[in-house]
């Protein structure tokens, strides 16, 4: 059998991304030569190592088994290349994260800050996504972390860690300034207009479960695809809203929203860091990873 390397690597991002175009475009190559050289390994192997339909490419059970060994080998040559190739990524490495607005107001940010302290040449690139889709563009191979602010189910290889836990609070504007220095039970609470994101986001649905689990259904007079939009529109008393204490403490100092005491307990909720450990990582990253479990 004449397949070397290279053929082995092709197999290995195609059986990763369930895509020839994403896998592609990580091996900086086109589609077809990708898709010839799966032909030429299944020819040498001489069985189906994929089957291909619309939803992209799905390993056979020979395919699979096929899988366990090349990707265990993988990860040997791509930890050598990194090894070798990232000596010197401390000094001008850059860090691909994609991450939610929470995650980046009430964690990233100041971690980033402290993390150029002590490396100051080291370069960060940041996707400002969703949940779902900053695991998507980890799955992808876009960034090397997400850090997001709602845990999720996730599935190997990728691998999950709590690195902070956060509040919301619930504000009000001038508008509703007879709800404020007391304590008022959700159930009062949800006769007022209130302001949430999309019923796409797991914020959302993480408020629908709060509500429901006291009796109440949630429905929003205003609705946002951003948590950023929350403040503002408060500001402008359209309603009430529930938002990261991290992210209106000055409007707080100032004045211009107030904090309105719920008699109902809201959850606390975590900030998740999330990696690929198939994934190879430039040493930089890794001391980034390495740097936020010391803090």
């Amino acid at each position: 059998m004449n397949s070397n390397f290279e053929y082995y690597k092709v197999f290995y991002y195609v059986s990763k991304y369930e895509n020839l175009t994403k896998a592609a475009s990580a091996l900086k190559t086109s589609q077809p030569a990708v898709t010839r050289t799966i032909q030429n390994l299944e020819n040498e192997l001489g069985c189906r190592l994929f089957t291909r339909s619309k939803t992209g490419m799905k390993l056979t059970p020979e395919g699979k088994i096929f899988y366990e060994y090349i990707a265990a080998g993988c990860a040997q040559f791509f930890r050598g290349e990194n090894n070798l190739s990232n000596m010197i990524t401390l000094e001008n490495g850059t860090i691909y994260i994609s991450a939610t607005e929470t995650a980046l107001h009430c964690y990233l940010f100041q971690a980033m800050e402290e993390f150029n302290i002590r490396y100051p040449n080291v370069h960060f690139k940041i996707l400002n996504n969703s949940t779902k889709n900053s695991i998507m563009a980890l799955k992808e191979g876009k960034v090397d972390l997400a850090v997001v602010s709602a845990s999720c189910n996730i599935s190997s290889p990728l691998k999950m860690r709590r690195v902070l836990g956060y509040q919301d609070i619930l504000i009000g504007g001038t508008k509703y300034q007879k709800l404020k220095g007391k304590r008022i039970s959700l159930e009062k609470l949800s006769e007022y207009p209130w302001i949430s994101l999309t019923s796409e986001s797991i914020t959302r649905n993480f408020l629908n479960e709060y509500f429901e689990e006291h009796g109440l259904q949630f429905s929003p007079h205003v609705e946002l695809s951003t948590t950023d939009m929350i403040l503002p529109v408060v500001r402008h008393n359209l309603g009430i809203g529930f938002i990261p204490a991290e992210l209106v403490k000055a409007d707080l100092l100032a004045g211009t929203v107030f904090e309105i005491k719920v008699e109902e307990t809201m959850p606390e909720r975590d900030i998740i860091l999330i990696y690929d450990t198939e994934y190879p990582q430039s040493i930089a990253s890794k001391e980034f990873q390495k740097f936020l479990a010391e803090r």
